[in-house]
């Protein structure tokens, strides 16, 4: 079978201080029955790049959760749920993804952080777009007019976005949904196929991780 790195967010127990690597039942669920070995990254580990070689894994993702530090953007806004040890391992997740050629999706947060690190931005306090659904437009036959959730106070637009990526998908409203790189194999969407059922989602994950 095949096998997925997923990065996992940082959070924090409710009635005393104690940071925990997490991760959505759902991801391990939806990537599973799309025939996938789910194997979570913690942040605090030392020793990401070495598991990666090691498991000889074909894909990474970037999950949802937490915010990126806006100061990787010049951002000036202050952010709660900001941790330098989720950043720190996604920028490794990234720099052996493109070494070694894997494919490298990014879901929500994980769509923000791709774009940041080639050198994109964030808007922030975007409206409408929290527990929402939205019509996707699109070149791709396969995504348009197909409807995707929406978890998100920061957005990427037209001018937020690296130069490196072309846009897949975006939304009514000029909010991008989807990018893909001009030359590795990264794809970034913004809505949560975890948490939705479509056979447009299984599809656009399977095709991008098998081709």
């Amino acid at each position: 079978m095949r096998k997925l790195a997923l990065s996992m967010r940082v959070s924090e127990a409710s009635n005393y201080f104690e940071m925990r690597n997490s991760l959505a039942f759902e991801y391990v669920e939806l990537f599973e029955k799309l025939g996938f070995i789910v194997i979570p990254i913690p942040n605090n580990s030392k020793y990401v790049t070495e598991n990666i070689e090691e498991l000889n894994v074909d894909g990474i993702v970037l999950t949802g959760g937490n915010n990126v530090n806006p100061m990787l953007y010049n951002g000036k806004d202050e952010l709660e749920s900001v941790y330098e040890q989720r950043d720190e391992t996604e920028n490794k997740l990234v720099n052996i993804a493109i070494k070694n050629n894997i494919p490298l999706l990014g879901i929500c947060r994980g769509f923000h952080y791709i774009n940041i690190h080639f050198g994109g931005s964030i808007y922030h306090n975007v409206k409408d777009h929290v527990k929402k659904y939205h019509l996707l437009i699109s070149k791709n036959k396969s995504l348009n007019n197909t409807s995707t959730n929406s978890y998100h106070n920061q957005a990427i637009l037209k001018n937020n976005l690296s130069k490196d990526f072309e846009i897949i998908a975006s939304t009514e409203d000029n909010v991008i949904e989807a990018f893909h790189h001009k030359k590795y194999k990264i794809l970034g969407i913004q809505w949560h196929p975890e948490r939705q059922d479509t056979k447009e989602d299984k599809e656009l994950i399977v095709n991008f991780f098998n081709k």
